[in-house]
């Protein structure tokens, strides 16, 4: 896809999803058939007892959380988060049309609490929301999907300092041994670095340190594309 203006600016999205006519998804970046492989490592096995917790950031309109929620046999509950709020509202009508939506949504999350069957808060659920301030709590999620969002972060004016911000939220909200996965164009000499500023800040931490690991994608768009892989893992 190509773009003219600000990825890291909400207006830019928001006019371009305004603009797009009907109610279908729009990929512009890695497809989930291209990488459901790569990804099936770190998906925590499903159950009905312990709902599994997805987030994907900068969601947009991709089905790729649509795919994964159907790949997990509607065992668990994903929460798409997008600042754009077009987008949100384009795919929040998608997934009900689908008959994907979540049962509870953040607000009654908050009030309710998780005393509830975790079986009534499958689905998928969306929210206007940064990537930078996300409105979860610490050690919500096993599992973080960046899907080109950080590419598009570090385009801005504070790129670097922004997209190391994600990177922080993401991994506070994950529990301890979630992983963050993050699917780019950016190769390991330019992401590595930035993926180790934050790695150095939990250093000193006594409960957990993060591990990083990256490979190479073969997917069917032949442009080069990566996984990184962000570890939050136990100590002791």
């Amino acid at each position: 896809m190509r773009c003219f203006g600000d990825m890291s600016d909400q207006s830019f999205w928001d006019n371009f999803y305004a603009n797009r006519q009907g109610d279908k998804h729009f990929d512009w970046f890695v497809r989930f058939e291209d990488v459901s492989g790569h990804l099936q490592p770190y998906l925590s096995p499903v159950n009905d007892n312990d709902l599994t917790r997805i987030l994907e950031i900068g969601c947009g309109t991709s089905d790729f959380s649509l795919k994964l929620f159907e790949h997990l046999n509607r065992k668990c509950r994903i929460d798409c988060i997008d600042f754009s709020p077009e987008a949100i509202k384009a795919l929040g009508k998608i997934i009900r049309q689908q008959g994907f939506l979540a049962k509870k949504i953040l607000d009654e999350e908050r009030r309710l609490g998780t005393s509830l069957d975790p079986r009534d808060w499958t689905g998928l659920a969306c929210h206007q929301a940064d990537a930078k301030n996300l409105p979860f709590k610490e050690g919500t999620f096993s599992l973080a999907l960046d899907k080109g969002t950080s590419d598009a972060v570090l385009k801005g004016p504070n790129g670097e300092s922004a997209f190391v911000d994600v990177v922080r939220e993401c991994v506070r909200v994950l529990k301890p041994d979630g992983k963050l996965a993050q699917f780019s164009d950016e190769p390991p000499e330019l992401r590595l670095n930035l993926l180790e500023k934050v790695q150095s800040e939990f250093t000193s931490s006594k409960c957990y340190k993060l591990c990083l690991s990256w490979r190479e994608l073969d997917t069917r768009s032949g442009f080069q594309h990566f996984l990184y892989v962000v570890h939050k893992e136990s100590v002791g």
